[in-house]
C-alpha cells in the first residue's frame, strides 16, 4: 500500500518555520521590553523630552542655523539615553545628526552630550550641550585624530519645552568658510570664529528636515 508523505512533510516544515518565526518575534519583543524597562528605571526623563510622553525613549528634531554670510544651515538630531558617564555627575545622550549646508552639501554626524548634573525625571529647564562630529572612514580607534573630524560643531543651551534652544558657540563659522564651504586646510590655519549662531531645535521628522534642506539651498 502506497503512502503519501509529501504533503505531511511540507506541513510539518511549514509549522517548524512558523514556530521559529514566532520564537524570534517573541525574543525581539522581550528584548524591547527589557530595554524599555531599564530606561524607565534609570532615565525616565527620556520618555518625556519635548514635554509629552512618547513610548520610545528617543527624541528627534530639527532647526535652522542662519549665517549672516552663508545663509541657512539645517540640522537634524536624533538622541537617546547613554550610560556613558553614569555616576560621574552627568546625564548623557548619544545618537546621530544630519547637517545640510546652503551649498547643498550633506554631512552625517556622530552625536553626544547631555547635562553636567544627574537628571532623573524632568529635563525641562536644564542646561544642555551637544557635540556633533563627522568621523572619517579612515578613523583609527587606537590613535584618533579628532582634528580631522570635520565638521565638528558644539551646541550649548537649555531645554525650554517643547524645544531645545541653543547656540553654536562660534563653531559653525570656524568649520565653514564665509561662502558655506567646509574648511579643509591644516588645523593650525583653521579660521577663528566670526559669529555665534542661535538655533531652536523643534521636534520633527527627518522628512521635514529634508524639505527644509531643499528650501534652504541656493
Amino acid at each position: 500500500m502506497s503512502q503519501q508523505v509529501g504533503p505531511i512533510t511540507s506541513e510539518r516544515t511549514g509549522r517548524k518555520r512558523l514556530g521559529c518565526l514566532t520564537q524570534l518575534l517573541l525574543s525581539l519583543a522581550l528584548g524591547v521590553i527589557v530595554v524599555e524597562g531599564v530606561v524607565a528605571l534609570t532615565a525616565p526623563w527620556a520618555f518625556t523630552l519635548g514635554g509629552h510622553f512618547h513610548l520610545i525613549p528617543t527624541w528627534q528634531g530639527w532647526g535652522r542655523l542662519h549665517s549672516a554670510t552663508a545663509g541657512d544651515y539645517v540640522l537634524f538630531v536624533s538622541m537617546f539615553p547613554s550610560p556613558r558617564g553614569s555616576g560621574r555627575g552627568g546625564t548623557n545622550v548619544t545618537g546621530t545628526a544630519r547637517l545640510c549646508t546652503p551649498r547643498g552639501a550633506h554631512y552625517t554626524l556622530r552625536l553626544g552630550g547631555g547635562t553636567n548634573r544627574n537628571v532623573w525625571l524632568h529635563m525641562d529647564g536644564e542646561p544642555f550641550g551637544l557635540y556633533l562630529a563627522n568621523r572619517p572612514a579612515w578613523w583609527s580607534f587606537t590613535s584618533p585624530d579628532y582634528r580631522s573630524w570635520r565638521p565638528s560643531i558644539e551646541l550649548r543651551g537649555r531645554w525650554q519645552f517643547p524645544n531645545l534652544v541653543m547656540d553654536d558657540h562660534g563653531t559653525l563659522s570656524r568649520e565653514f568658510l564665509p561662502d558655506g564651504t567646509l574648511y579643509s586646510g591644516p588645523a593650525k590655519n583653521q579660521p577663528t570664529s566670526r559669529e555665534i549662531i542661535t538655533v531652536t531645535l523643534t521636534e520633527g521628522s527627518k522628512s521635514e528636515f529634508e524639505s527644509a534642506c531643499a528650501a534652504s539651498q541656493r
